[in-house]
């Protein structure tokens, strides 16, 4: 029985691949309309063998059970249409995906690898090592796995949480600063990698934003796949962000008795993590005491709250009557 699938993906900046698939009996062949940029004009490829193992795949994405629509902010578009001779689907999909979206894009890239459906520079698998701990993703898995010094801790994740989390460690990793990090002036990470075409790279560099940027909301969005965990992942945290010119200061701060952070600015860059400061609380303002659990330096279109609305820590707190909790 035929089966015919139609498969589009891009945006208008990065231009869209676009191609027709026919699989008949044990054969296949496929038009390649777009590749990126150009319109190709309906590349028409030899009919070539298809063993029943790459039959076997295509039938296990289970593509009759995704939904009809994918929808997240973005500008990544999809749109796909299926039809085995006896069913047929049509989905689309703004920078959202199906569970099975991975290994749809692994199936299409070894039909047609000339299209590069999947970046030979992937990230498959990545670590971070600090200290004791170790935090390891895994694309074909979609796992994310923390070991502790005394216990192992491994997370299932769905495919939009994988590609996220993956999309957030290609920024760091692209965005790194090894060759300027003094590895002798702080706390260190060690990295793995595992590309696509199964390259491997291992660097270290400093537990720092400035060197790792986005680490410190990397790890935040992990914390929150890890609902079962009350520790912090990388504990003590110790992120040294140096200033950066023109940056707004926000601090996340924790009150004696409470485990929630509040968020507050200061033009103080000589405040640390640990710290003791003085804040305003509440409508009156109220001066009360917190210790400064994370820093961050933001441009003002990248701040996580607006700079007007958003109260500032008064200064350090002067005093020896805040106890240790």
């Amino acid at each position: 029985m035929t089966k015919r699938l139609n498969f589009t993906i891009g945006s208008d900046a990065g231009g869209y691949k676009s191609i027709e698939i026919t699989i008949d009996g044990g054969s296949a062949t496929y038009k390649i309309l777009r590749g990126g940029l150009l319109n190709v004009g309906k590349k028409i490829s030899p009919a070539m063998k298809i063993s029943d193992e790459v039959l076997a795949e295509l039938d296990a994405l289970n593509i009759f059970a995704w939904e009809e629509n994918y929808s997240a902010k973005g500008n990544v578009l999809w749109s796909l249409t299926y039809d085995d001779g006896e069913k047929f689907y049509r989905g689309r999909g703004t920078n959202f995906y199906p569970d099975e979206w991975t290994r749809f894009l692994d199936w299409l890239d070894a039909l047609i690898p000339e299209l590069e459906f999947v970046h030979r520079r992937r990230l498959e698998h990545v670590s971070f090592e600090y200290r004791d701990e170790k935090i390891s993703l895994d694309r074909e898995a979609k796992t994310f796995t923390l070991d502790k010094k005394i216990s192992r801790h491994i997370y299932d994740l769905n495919s939009n949480n994988t590609k996220k989390f993956f999309d957030a460690c290609q920024k760091m990793i692209d965005g790194r600063d090894v060759e300027d990090a003094d590895l002798d002036s702080g706390s260190r990470v060690a990295v793995e990698i595992v590309r696509h075409d199964r390259t491997t790279e291992n660097f270290e560099t400093l537990y720092n934003e400035n060197f790792l940027p986005g680490l410190t909301n990397f790890l935040e969005e992990l914390h929150g796949v890890a609902s079962d965990l009350s520790a912090e992942i990388f504990s003590p945290p110790t992120i040294d962000i140096a200033a950066r010119q023109n940056k707004f200061i926000f601090c996340k701060v924790q009150f004696k008795g409470s485990y929630k952070h509040y968020t507050y600015r200061t033009d103080d860059e000589t405040l640390a993590v640990g710290d003791v400061v003085d804040v305003p609380v509440g409508r009156n303002n109220d001066v009360n005491q917190a210790r400064i659990v994370e820093i961050g330096y933001f441009d003002e279109y990248e701040a996580p709250f607006p700079i007007d609305r958003i109260k500032k820590i008064i200064g350090k707190h002067v005093g020896d009557d805040w106890e240790n909790y």
